[in-house]
């Protein structure tokens, strides 16, 4: 099995934090060498630094567990039933058109039960509330006309609004309902936001079920 190990920054929000504590620290050291001697100064720049590099392979290594294989390998309390098949889609656009609905409903003699998983897609401004209200009320418009799709299709669905972290909403979503295959409908290429990038890529990685990649909207 290939392993990989990601870094530790996954979002914009641990970049943000990422970039303010590295002011800090260079904010810090400058200020200690000014008030005492430089060579001071540079002795605490080097610690912090040494300090960061451990944080760093110690969160690496936190990250090297495949969190989402787990959480899929964990008992459902709401999997489908034995006679379905379970297809997990993140609307990062709301769901349409021909490919899609081939995809889901492609294999013969198969009644297939979709589970709807609308993220919350943000700009690259953490902590801003008037961003996050924007986002949940985009995510909960881009849910109900993906389940209105669905139903015009003829399938069973049900679906919900995921945490503002995408890792996270798509855990719960695996450790609740578990699926036989993922579907990620995203945005063109250019105009994805950030939480898009590299999701398929983790996806690919860590999941031992088909994964699926459907492009909506004008390129």
């Amino acid at each position: 099995m290939k392993s990989t190990m990601r870094a530790p920054i996954r979002s914009e929000t641990d970049a943000f934090w990422v970039a303010i504590g590295g002011a800090l620290v260079v904010f810090a050291s400058l200020l200690t060498g000014w008030l005492t001697e430089p060579v001071i100064g540079l002795v605490v720049f080097v610690i912090a630094i040494v300090v960061a590099v451990v944080a760093y392979l110690v969160v690496g290594g936190r990250d090297r567990f495949p969190s989402l294989r787990i959480a899929a390998s964990e008992p459902h309390a709401h999997g489908a039933a034995p006679d379905q098949r379970h297809v997990l889609v993140i609307a990062n656009e709301a769901l349409s058109g021909a490919e899609l609905r081939e995809l889901i409903v492609g294999r013969n003699g198969e009644r297939v039960e979709l589970d709807v998983l609308a993220p919350v897609l943000t700009s690259r401004v953490p902590f801003e509330f008037s961003d996050i209200d924007r986002g949940l009320a985009d995510a909960r418009e881009r849910l109900e006309r993906s389940l209105a799709w669905a139903r015009e299709q003829g399938l069973a669905a049900r679906g919900e609004v995921g945490d503002p972290s995408t890792t996270t909403a798509i855990e719960d979503e695996l450790r609740d309902f578990g699926a036989d295959e993922v579907i990620v409908v995203t945005h063109p290429r250019g105009l994805e936001t950030w939480q898009e990038r590299g999701e398929l890529d983790r996806l690919q990685t860590e999941l031992n079920v088909p994964i699926r990649h459907v492009v909506v909207g004008t390129p």
